[in-house]
């Protein structure tokens, strides 16, 4: 019994060096490769999905971590696949990446899914008091997903018209009027990120009480540190802008409006101020409350 007692806290300790090592690596890659278009992305791909799976299993185990990816990615890919051949619920749109797909979804878009939205769920969680570990209230059952949704969309809310309309990493056929990118694309994505964390919570619900109660996730640090891989995002996006503010040149969309490439980095530095920073803020309120 001694020896588990003593391989319970060790096993802990490494655990939390290496998120917070995967954290400061993060910090360090989207500041040094900011002028490398591809590294944001690929770094919140690879470092996300890892962290995920060093984190997530403390708090849920490892069936429920499994679940939750599985829903992320299945319906995310369905619903994407789906909007590219229909227009629902994203609108019209292509990738221009034809390897590693799934019919015409590239693989890592799933994976993008994954990594946010974990994110997003677990700030849902401490703005709304830990609801996850109170899902025997019926109200947190579907409050936790709609929030955890919106802080989900503020990310795509800041990312997609760099990364469609200037970095043509996919098209929307039409064009539209956030920078190039429609309406619809942004209540598509609530609708999706909805759709499986409402389905988590509902699984959650049912596992209450066999959720895992490790003294890890009473702990400070363990809460602080999405909130920091979070911030992190932003503050690659403020990178990011301090390495193009004066890019003067032009970029038309489909629908021929013509942007200024400066004014989109401004501008998605302006709305990750007053979304993904300001959720993030409420989220750091409850690691430090005394009842926390």
């Amino acid at each position: 019994m001694g020896e588990m007692e003593k391989t319970a806290p060790a096993t802990e300790k490494r655990s939390n060096i290496l998120r917070w090592a995967l954290i400061v690596l993060y910090g360090l890659a989207v500041v040094i490769f900011v002028g490398y278009a591809n590294v944001a992305p690929t770094m919140i791909l690879i470092v996300g999905f890892v962290f995920m799976l060093l984190h997530a299993p403390r708090r849920y185990g490892w069936k429920s971590t499994v679940v939750f990816m599985a829903l992320a990615f299945a319906i995310s890919t369905i619903l994407e696949d789906i909007s590219i051949h229909t227009g629902f619920p994203f609108g019209k749109y292509h990738y221009n990446s034809v390897i590693g797909n799934i019919d015409r979804v590239p693989f890592a878009v799933g994976i993008i899914y994954i990594s946010v939205s974990y994110l997003s769920w677990s700030l849902g969680s401490l703005i709304l008091n830990r609801a996850d570990r109170h899902l025997n209230k019926k109200l947190n059952i579907v409050a936790l997903p709609a929030a955890s949704a919106f802080i989900m969309c503020q990310f795509d809310l800041v990312i997609d018209p760099i990364t469609s309309t200037y970095r043509n990493a996919w098209v929307w056929e039409n064009g539209g009027g956030f920078f190039g990118v429609p309406l619809v694309n942004f209540l598509g994505w609530y609708l999706t990120c909805y759709i499986f964390m409402q389905l988590f919570a509902l699984y959650l619900a049912k596992r209450q009480n066999s959720q895992p109660n490790v003294p890890e996730i009473q702990s400070r640090q363990y809460w602080l540190q999405p909130i920091a891989l979070y911030v992190l995002i932003c503050v690659g996006y403020v990178a990011q802008y301090a390495s193009n503010y004066a890019n003067t040149a032009q970029i038309v969309d489909m629908a021929g409006n013509v942007w200024v490439v400066g004014n989109r980095f401004e501008t998605a530095v302006t709305v990750m101020i007053f979304t993904m920073a300001y959720s993030a803020m409420l989220a750091l309120a409850n690691p430090f409350r005394p009842s926390a």
